[in-house]
């Protein structure tokens, strides 16, 4: 049975690796990329952390277990990842962010804590309050995990990393890693093509409200110099995977152990004339890296540009190990699409988000090859892209008439499955520790 380990960052677009985007310096991801899969066409099934991180444990959509908004919690009677894991003989560890209410221990995995002695900041801030130096910690219960480990069982290990999640949400919410600062030059920093070519007429009105206000006011300084600390948190974050790896490779582990490695979601970065994250539908928060690696598999092909859904997440990690994957876990597994020459002809991924620190306006959407459809459920309005003309969603097309017949039949098919799996009837749990309001 092979070892399991799931990575993961916070906040991590699609393209921001080294392989995607020369703009980045990410040697070690492009190393695990290369002897992997990259999946260039993951699709988070929300933008926001913990009904991502819910659908990680569970398969399901956010909706469908209760976690729809930071501050709810994930019932720990829900299935969950640790639990097949567990019943298959597997020592079920998990390292790092959380952001789920209770603790991963109530989840049922056996691991949460380790030493953390010979711990390297490798240019994280000293001060524990900050998710470099989390980090850092968490790096190290992962390496002293692995020293230790005896090979008496299989292992499936969480490795989650709060990097490049911002520390705060104003004036500088993105930290100085200066050790690798230097290597991005501001004046070299790329500025997105929609922050010049999108006003955010014929969208949503509070888009633009949100553009104008608040540390979305920005400027081509301020979004090159997001960019720039954006890249060095990424560095840092590349510079702990290596560590990981070569460690994985000392131990000889590596020809048997699966790795997957994501993000919860994306970042802005200045693209849409908008800042960090919240209720919007752009590729920059919803398309998250995904490269998998297992020993022994001989994937068509090495690039998948082919939608798919981060609800397929826990099966995926269950099959690698050679472990059923039960009809609980609705996401089913990537492990097919390693198989396949080509993307299905009806391919197409859901996704939803409910509330952000700074407005709440419920959406669900469904993403095609050729569309982007967006329903905002309290605020009856739409948006539509034509991915294959307009691949930087700068243009709603939702009210044109010619599209009419194109809008209804997307409209129709994400809130049938809307509806289906429940919409928004599963009650959650709040948090107490939580300053979010619930549903």
């Amino acid at each position: 049975m092979k070892n399991v380990i799931m990575i993961s960052t916070d906040q991590q677009q699609a393209s921001a690796m080294g392989c995607a985007d020369p703009s980045y310096v990410t040697p070690n991801l492009d190393r695990l990329a290369e002897r992997s899969v990259r999946f260039t066409g993951a699709i988070s099934t929300s933008a926001q952390c913990s009904p991502s991180r819910a659908t990680w444990m569970t398969g399901k959509f956010p909706h469908q277990v209760g976690v729809y908004q930071i501050g709810h919690v994930l019932d720990p009677q829900e299935w969950s990842i640790a639990k097949p894991f567990n019943q298959a003989g597997y020592e079920t560890v998990y390292f790092g962010k959380w952001h789920l209410g209770l603790s991963p221990a109530d989840h049922e995995f056996q691991v949460t804590d380790y030493r953390t002695d010979g711990m390297e900041l490798a240019g994280a801030n000293p001060d524990p309050r900050f998710h470099s130096y989390k980090d850092a910690r968490t790096t190290a219960q992962a390496l002293n995990y692995l020293d230790d480990y005896d090979g008496a069982k299989p292992f499936f290990m969480k490795l989650n990393w709060y990097m490049p999640h911002p520390n705060s949400p104003v004036d500088h919410p993105f930290e100085l890693i200066e050790r690798y600062a230097g290597q991005f030059p501001l004046e070299e920093m790329p500025v997105p093509d929609s922050f010049y070519k999108d006003d955010l007429s014929g969208k949503p009105p509070f888009q633009r409200e949100r553009s104008a206000k608040g540390e979305s006011l920005l400027s081509e300084e301020l979004v090159r110099r997001d960019a720039q600390r954006y890249r060095a948190m990424l560095a840092l974050v590349d510079a702990y995977l290596g560590r990981i790896m070569d460690k994985l490779e000392a131990r000889k582990l590596l020809d048997n152990t699966a790795i997957l490695f994501t993000s919860d979601h994306g970042d802005m970065q200045g693209a849409h004339r908008l800042r960090l994250k919240g209720v919007l539908p752009y590729k920059e928060l919803y398309n998250v890296p995904l490269i998998l690696y297992v020993p022994g598999a001989e994937p068509k092909r090495k690039v998948i540009p082919d939608l798919v859904s981060t609800a397929a997440i826990p099966g995926t990690l269950l099959d690698a190990a050679g472990i059923a994957v039960p009809e609980e876990c609705e996401g089913g597994s990537l492990l097919p699409v390693l198989e396949r020459s080509e993307p299905p002809q009806d391919e197409h991924v859901f996704f939803e988000h409910y509330k952000a620190y700074w407005g709440h306006h419920p959406m669900i959407g469904i993403q095609t090859k050729e569309w982007k459809y967006v329903y905002y459920l309290d605020d009856d309005l739409e948006e539509m892209y034509n991915l294959q003309e307009d691949p930087d969603e700068i243009e709603n097309v939702a009210g044109r008439p010619e599209l009419n017949e194109t809008r209804l039949r997307l409209h129709r098919t994400v809130k049938a499955w809307w509806d289906e799996t429940g919409g928004l009837t599963r009650p959650a749990i709040q948090d107490p520790k939580s300053n979010w309001k619930s549903l």
